[in-house]
């Protein structure tokens, strides 16, 4: 079908607008699109005739959505996206193609890698990396050259696409072309050096065997206090983290210790390579995921812990933790209970939840008439099946170390 979808017309090759956007598939179905400024003859390549490909020059096209590029003389800038996510370069005759497309933020390079391959006609050539990926074809008459990388912002990665597309008969004149400006958009993929020396840098101090403290306050600000003295009081915003790695920095599944959580109205122990992520909109919570997810690009967390505290605050209706069970838990269609124990003002509980993600959640529960507090401890079903024990272990710590009275920490 490609070899059809370039004979009718360069315009539909360019409606490919690039598959590795997240949100913007390149879809088959786009051959029937067509510009009706755009030529309908694949033999009208006297704008190529006219390049001196042996003297091209380059702009640099800077400050695109974070990074720059090089631009081939020949080609002019002819138009911008309305939401100025993408730019694109035409020669006269529109025989040359050029975009460069900002898609947004992803969190599985390797799937958007595979849905750009599958939705890719007449492939010849196709390279898949950690930060970039490649995808090249023609059908004979018109090339096509597709490359995508993913660069690191403040929180997350980002995903740019670049597409070239020209006349076969001057592929090994476009061959350096194309790796010039290959090299120019690439050299920006993959970690930001800079972020990852303010992540080393001094304020997050790596682990030296002694106890750290931070505190973190209800707009997610973390500051870090020092080696913690169990005598001396600290100005704590919100709440604090006591442990001797505060930050996740050097803490796995096979190597962890625990950190002590203090909450307005509870605190408990949980393992070191959970990193706190944010402070939910309600302000009577915390959220941390692991520090493994927060370093690679996948679609959720394999562990995460939400801590809540309603002390100070009106709790729900129930008061004991047998009504609670009785009203609540019971009642839960996307919830298959594995165990539950109901000690005084206390539930414990091991569920297999379905819904939205299937997960095994541990949770803590303490209810009386003035207070309700709840840990949640979820943990991905081949993170449990491969770590079972060690995961069983966590929530005996996590029982055994959690305090539902006031005693935060001052």
């Amino acid at each position: 079908m490609f070899k059809k979808f370039i004979s009718i017309s360069l315009a539909t090759l360019l409606a490919f607008n690039l598959s590795a956007c997240a949100s913007k598939d390149i879809s088959k179905n786009h051959k029937k699109s067509s510009s009706q400024n755009q030529s309908s003859s694949d033999d009208n390549y006297s704008d190529c005739e006219s390049i001196d490909f042996s003297n091209v020059s380059y702009s640099d096209y800077g400050g695109f959505n974070g990074i720059t590029f090089d631009v081939p003389d020949f080609l002019e800038h002819t138009s911008d996206s309305s939401d100025d996510n993408k730019v694109e370069f035409f020669t006269a005759n529109k025989s040359c193609y050029m975009s460069v497309e900002y898609a947004g933020k992803i969190s599985d390079f390797k799937s958007v890698y595979d849905k750009d391959l599958a939705n890719s006609e007449n492939v010849g050539f196709n390279v898949f990396e950690d930060y970039e990926y490649r995808i090249s074809g023609d059908d004979g008459k018109t090339v096509y050259y597709k490359c995508s990388i993913i660069f690191e912002g403040a929180d997350g990665y980002y995903l740019q696409n670049l597409l070239m597309v020209y006349p076969k008969k001057y592929e090994k004149e476009f061959d350096p072309i194309v790796t010039r400006v290959y090299h120019s958009f690439v050299k920006f993929a993959g970690p930001d050096k800079s972020l990852e020396e303010e992540r080393n840098s001094s304020n997050l101090p790596k682990p030296d065997g002694k106890d750290k403290i931070i505190s973190i306050s209800d707009e997610d600000e973390v500051t870090f206090l020092g080696n913690y003295d169990k005598n001396k009081k600290y100005d704590i915003d919100y709440c604090s983290v006591v442990g001797k790695d505060v930050y996740a920095t050097d803490s796995t599944y096979d190597h962890f210790g625990y950190n002590q959580l203090n909450l307005y109205g509870c605190s408990l122990k949980y393992p070191d390579f959970l990193r706190f992520i944010m402070v939910p909109d309600a302000k009577y919570g915390i959220v941390f995921n692991d520090n493994e997810y927060m370093n690679n690009l996948t679609e959720s967390p394999n562990v995460e812990l939400n801590v809540i505290s309603t002390f100070n605050l009106d709790p729900d209706s129930y008061t004991n933790a047998s009504e609670y069970a009785a009203k609540h838990l019971n009642d839960t269609n996307n919830l298959s209970n594995v165990q539950r124990e109901i000690s005084g003002n206390y539930i414990y509980s091991i569920d297999s939840v379905s819904e939205p993600n299937r997960v095994i959640s541990f949770s803590i529960d303490y209810i009386d008439e003035d207070e309700e507090d709840h840990v949640t401890f979820h943990v991905s079903p081949e993170y449990y099946n491969r770590n079972k024990d060690t995961f069983l272990d966590i929530f005996e710590v996590m029982k055994k170390s959690f305090n539902h009275e006031d005693n935060f920490e001052k």
